[in-house]
């Protein structure tokens, strides 16, 4: 499967959505590294667009969903 460069990740609590950019770095477990344009949210995704782990400095909820925007 091919990596989107960005992805629109929805969270809850409350109901946001966050555009996340590809750094280049890889994460754990084979997964991509995506951070916000504030740099204050940071997610690993896996090929299937799965959000396998995410570190925020803002109050978010548990990750909905990743969209690819590309």
């Amino acid at each position: 499967m091919r990596t989107a460069k960005h992805y629109r990740l929805v969270v809850t609590d409350p109901d946001q959505e966050l555009v996340l950019t590809a750094t280049g770095a890889m994460g754990s477990q084979g997964t991509q590294v995506y951070v916000d344009e504030s740099g204050a949210v940071r997610a690993e995704i896996d090929g299937d667009g799965e959000v396998r782990t995410i570190t925020s400095a803002l109050p978010l909820g548990r990750p909905v969903r990743a969209d690819p925007l590309d």
